[in-house]
């Protein structure tokens, strides 16, 4: 927790503290401007894009706080430095100037929250913004509407920029965006779920960051002229609330899977959006609760510098688990969590008490082939791998055989076995104790009767049929491998927050000391264990590498080690964790 939060992080988020909140992270970025109030350079850290578009993405994501604090009423610092920002920024003729946006560009990804800031702030441009600025942005923003673009949520970067270019008078391809929402309906793959990228199909945040977030507000702007299209976001956001609730364990943290982890609290923004137009089975109490808790947790990290600007990270800073789409300024996306803040003080959403949500124990979700429970207050997530090569750490983001909310992911996995560090959620192999292998795609997934069935092969001569069985008590693994060839074997659980001194692994196989035989992996709030049904393998628990897991910087997993020979052999494994009472 930041020593100088401006709210009790403990206390009921009403929307006074809200505002009052997102005021204080607005007013800790302004001193970080550059040339021209045209963007926001917070650190020396880069990402895969131009300084220019790095800058410009620190000044864009403000909006998305600042805007529905805008609309709500509230007073935001920096509202005329960032109106000048956008006149600079825009003017090809200024020093400021951002660059016109080429094919697959960031600054494609910006343009989503300028053009939310004309949609519902047109008279404050207007006011504030001189006609030559006006139409300089208008003129930048419209590149978008040829460039070339990735077949995923960024369809609706594409959606909105036309939309309020439409809104404003500025000439617009329709038939450009008759065509992108045409794909994003494409996407919709039914129990409220949209699969991210065509030919990837990725089920993970980016449903409630863009997908759902995107389409709520279009139905926002178009419920009179376009009513069905309208309904349907809605429906399908409504319908994706029932399975997202699942991915908030009781305390309000969420699983952490997949990339863009460093988004943080942007997870609560679905919550405070979807309250706009209601749930007939989550009560305006409950939708609060859940994006209060959220924000709650989300505070009692170590998310913010001495200076209280976010970082690079996710439970604290963190590059290790970073993207390479991820600047010094990608976090502030998160203030996409401040969306209620567009709703009135006397909205039910506000008014209401905090409900708790106690969904029920364990829900499947057979489009994306899903499973999520509760056990012990902390949320879990088991889900097939999709096929992808193009992220950082891409295995240990999405083809751990188990995800939660508490005990985080780590990353580097595999890169340390021999020194003694081992990731979590692991079935790993290998031929000669130097290189391991686990599973990043598969061969096949099939989900049916609360168990998920993967078939996937660490390499050739080795095919492996890995079955989970998750209850609210544990998950039941098996795998089958079937393998040319002996290999030496490691499984390991979840990740508790417990310091263990490293050692070499074969010093840990051979030799007694601190990780000999433990019962299991017990930290200070949390445990793990890991047991192996049949006996036949060395029961250890294992150091993660320093700073390689995204909640604990010292970590440790219950680990199951041994060898198995050629041919066929059955490993059972039962995992228990949760918080230690």
């Amino acid at each position: 927790m930041h020593p100088f939060l401006p709210i009790d992080p403990d206390a009921a988020i009403d929307r006074d503290a809200a505002a009052h909140l997102l005021s204080w992270l607005v007013g800790n970025h302004l001193g970080a401007f550059t040339q021209g109030n045209a963007g926001l350079k917070l650190g020396s850290t880069v990402a895969a894009y131009d300084e220019s578009a790095a800058r410009l993405e620190g000044l864009s994501r403000l909006l998305w706080g600042v805007v529905p604090a805008l609309a709500g009423g509230c007073s935001v610092p920096g509202v005329e430095a960032i109106i000048e920002g956008l006149a600079n920024g825009t003017d090809p003729d200024h020093p400021a100037y951002w660059g016109e946006a080429g094919d697959m560009d960031q600054r494609l990804v910006e343009m989503a929250a300028l053009a939310v800031f004309l949609r519902e702030q047109p008279e404050l441009l207007n006011r504030q913004m001189p006609q030559a600025s006006r139409e300089n942005l208008l003129r930048w923003l419209s590149r978008i509407q040829d460039a070339r673009i990735n077949p995923s949520n960024w369809r609706f970067f594409r959606i909105l920029v036309i939309d309020a270019l439409a809104s404003l008078g500025w000439p617009v391809d329709r038939k450009a965006l008759a065509e992108e929402l045409d794909f994003i309906d494409s996407q919709y793959v039914g129990e409220g779920w949209y699969k991210d990228g065509a030919e990837v199909g990725r089920f993970d945040y980016y449903n409630p960051f863009a997908f759902h977030f995107y389409g709520l507000l279009y139905a926002r702007w178009h419920a009179v002229d376009d009513p069905e299209r309208s309904a349907r976001y809605i429906e399908r956001a409504r319908a994706f609330a029932l399975s997202y609730r699942h991915w908030f364990a009781e305390d309000g943290s969420a699983i952490a899977y997949g990339r863009s982890m460093t988004y943080r609290f942007g997870v609560a923004g679905f919550w405070g959006l979807l309250a706009e137009v209601g749930h007939p089975e989550l009560s305006a109490g409950k939708l609060r609760g859940l994006w209060s808790r959220s924000m709650r947790w989300w505070l009692d990290q170590t998310i913010f510098d001495a200076e209280g600007r976010l970082t690079v990270g996710y439970a604290y800073p963190n590059l290790l688990m970073s993207e390479f789409y991820n600047s010094a300024q990608s976090p502030l996306w998160a203030l996409k969590a401040f969306a209620p803040l567009s709703l009135p003080a006397d909205h039910p959403f506000w008014s209401a008490e905090e409900e708790v949500d106690t969904p029920p124990a364990l829900h499947a979700v057979a489009v994306s082939r899903q499973i999520t429970w509760r056990s012990n207050g902390v949320a879990y997530l088991v889900a097939p791998p999709p096929k992808h090569r193009e992220i950082r750490h891409v295995a240990d983001k999405y083809a751990k055989f188990a995800y939660s909310s508490h005990h985080g992911f780590c990353v580097e996995s595999l890169d340390w076995i021999s020194s003694g560090f081992a990731g979590d959620n692991l079935l790993a192999l290998s031929r000669d104790g130097i290189t391991w292998a686990f599973r990043t795609e598969i061969d096949e997934a099939v989900l049916e009767d609360g168990e998920l069935k993967t078939v996937w092969s660490p390499f050739p001569g080795c095919r492996v049929t890995t079955r989970q069985r998750p209850s609210d008590a544990g998950e039941l693994r098996e795998s089958m491998i079937e393998a040319d060839f002996s290999l030496q074997v490691l499984a390991t659980g979840h990740a508790a927050d417990l310091w263990v001194p490293p050692r070499s692994l074969q010093q840990v196989i051979e030799g007694a000391g601190p990780s000999e035989e433990r019962p299991a992996a017990e930290g200070l709030t949390l445990f793990s264990d890991l047991r192996d049904l049949d006996g036949r393998l060395k029961r250890r628990v294992l150091p993660c590498a320093p700073n390689t897991n995204l909640v604990h910087p010292h970590s440790a997993v219950p680990a199951l080690l041994g060898s198995i020979p050629a041919s066929r052999s059955l490993m059972r494994t039962y995992l228990t964790a949760g918080g230690r009472s």
